[in-house]
């Protein structure tokens, strides 16, 4: 392997991956079966020079025998006959299986943020058939150039090229894989990085002198390879915890492997693992999964109790990882039970609501409520990865939507007037393209804030607009046995933070009307008590634990938009 100081995800967009050879061990298939349909014909030949001969369309390959044997080309008519020949041999040695560890190679190219295409001088039907079912969601429809798609097949750069234009980036910003000296010598040509990867018969020096920029003994070696640099890499470009992701399966494939935990295991509840269930089937790896009900009534002592004891009957160690796959009950949950378990375990946040993306699963706060108190005990535990994924925005219901448009637009009124004003359009919450952005800007605002004051001495103080009053919503309405949503509760905590910041820091009285108007009265119920309710509501405020001492309350008022300011009011 050449050394390289850069990270090699560096500069690059796209990875260009040819198939027999790479995606499948099907070389030896297709070297009898040239052989076998050759020497059918009267031309000797050797299994071993078909390996040199991988990439070139079948057309070429004949020709290129032909001529050796007879001194001219083949007739095309008598080309296709003898291909169909060949694919027969082909078909009838069985199918070709995966090569181990290309899975995990695609996975890190998708954890690094590239696009994957398939780049193959192959036109078989039997293998083409393979690829959804053997690598699901890998190469989206238009991500493929094969054998029918090219005027001239490798070595010549066409379908590097073309492979580059599909996917819409300069060849220099391709990273191409091959396993045949050919295919190195078409990627050089084309302007791409290309790596060798030598999983058939040919020395490492055919490769060397097509000039392949890296060279890997096996698939396997190269993929560990990948899996080390693609985590480098996301954790380098900015420093960031968060992954966005179209494909949380290939994402959470890559982190998997790329963690060397000893056993992986997943917390979700029944509702995420009915709706995701196909993601899970595809993510490799796991030791176990524990599905726990629904609903913040699970957020307790005893069922932490019941993840400990889960977890050591199932062998898992301090270098275990626990994935928790869910809402806000699962992170806070799942990251309390890691945090506690043998002084501490990895753990990954993957937020299936857009309360979890914006508020739960982001800052390292684990917790479980406790005497009717929410998140009364906890710890300080951030976790090793967050995947946040616009995915989730088709499994949500109008409920869970509501909810966490709240937490998003919480975050724009502290951070950014622009975004806020995108969010107080006709119909926002059901906008997929402005919830999507809206998903990437509160995770990275609130990891941001989190960033700067970790364990909640100052700034990320900020983060309880709202909350004061709704936790006091919310814990009242549970009570009186009408339980309302933490985002419902939160949306009608920031009006009474509004309108406190009109009354004491001047924030435009027009302003706390528009959100009523807007937001709060657009999307949210009214709370199901009144007045009455006064005293028992300013009693919990008091025992909020964010309270600096007795007889105060602490709330997170605004100036203006983006203009956060704290304010102790005695009662």
């Amino acid at each position: 392997m050449t050394d390289r100081k850069e990270n090699i995800f560096a500069g690059r967009r796209a990875a260009l991956i040819d198939m027999d050879g790479v995606l499948y061990d099907s070389m030896p298939g297709h070297t009898l079966a040239w052989k076998r349909m050759m020497e059918g014909i009267g031309v000797e030949c050797t299994r071993e020079e078909f390996y040199l001969y991988e990439g070139m369309t079948g057309a070429a390959t004949v020709n290129l025998l032909y001529r050796r044997a007879f001194g001219r080309d083949c007739e095309p008519d008598r080309i296709r006959e003898l291909y169909e020949i060949k694919s027969r041999n082909f078909r009838e040695a069985g199918p070709a299986r995966p090569m181990p560890g290309a899975s995990r190679m695609t996975a890190a190219l998708r954890l690094a943020g590239l696009r994957r295409v398939l780049v193959t001088g192959s036109g078989q039907a039997s293998l083409l058939e393979s690829i959804d079912c053997d690598y699901p969601g890998v190469f989206q429809p238009g991500n493929r150039v094969t054998a029918h798609d090219v005027t001239h097949g490798k070595p010549d750069p066409e379908p590097y090229l073309k492979g580059a234009a599909i996917a819409g980036v300069a060849p220099g910003e391709c990273i191409v894989i091959e396993n045949a000296p050919l295919g190195v010598r078409a990627g050089k040509a084309a302007g791409c990085l290309t790596i060798a990867v030598t999983t058939g018969p040919i020395p490492r020096e055919e490769f060397e002198r097509e000039g392949a920029d890296m060279i890997f003994p096996s698939m396997e070696a190269f993929a560990d390879f990948l899996e080390k640099e693609a985590d480098r890499f996301v954790s380098a470009s900015d420093g960031s915890r968060i992954i966005h992701t179209g494909s949380i399966a290939d994402t959470l494939s890559g982190l998997i492997s790329a963690s060397r935990s000893d056993r992986v295991f997943m917390l979700t509840d029944s509702n995420v693992a009915s709706a995701f269930g196909e993601v899970i089937s595809r993510i490799p790896g796991i030791s176990g999964i524990r599905e726990v009900a629904p609903g913040e009534q699970t957020k307790s002592i005893e069922s932490a109790a019941g993840i400990w004891e889960w977890l050591g009957a199932s062998g898992a160690t301090r270098n275990s990882l626990l994935i928790n796959f869910g809402g806000g009950v699962v992170t806070d949950l799942g990251g309390f039970a890691a945090a506690t378990f043998k002084r501490g375990i990895r753990f990954i946040n993957v937020p299936t609501t857009l309360l979890a993306v914006a508020d739960a699963a982001i800052g390292g706060k684990t917790g479980v409520d406790f005497m009717g108190l929410k998140n009364e005990v906890g710890v300080f535990a951030p976790s090793e990865r967050v995947v946040v994924s616009p995915e989730v925005l088709g499994t949500l219901p109008e409920s869970e939507l509501r909810s966490g448009f709240a937490e998003i637009v919480k975050m724009a009124l502290l951070c950014d007037r622009d975004v806020y004003e995108t969010l107080l359009r006709d119909d926002a919450l059901h906008d997929r393209e402005i919830l999507s952005r809206a998903m990437r800007f509160a995770s990275a605002a609130k990891e941001e804030i989190v960033r700067l004051d970790p364990t909640e001495k100052g700034l990320r103080r900020i983060l309880n607009l709202g909350h004061t009053a709704g936790h006091a919503y919310e814990s009242y309405a549970a009570a009186q046995g009408t339980p309302i949503s933490h985002g419902e509760a939160v949306a009608h905590g920031m009006l009474r933070a509004l309108e406190l910041s009109r009354d004491l820091e001047g924030f435009p009285a027009a302003m706390v009307a528009e959100y009523k108007e807007k937001i709060l009265d657009r999307y949210y119920s009214p709370l199901p008590f009144g007045e009455e309710a006064a005293g028992e509501l300013d009693a919990l405020m008091a025992r909020d634990k964010k309270n600096p001492k007795a007889g105060e309350i602490r709330f997170i008022l605004l100036r203006s938009v983006g203009d956060p300011v704290e304010r102790i009011i005695p009662i």
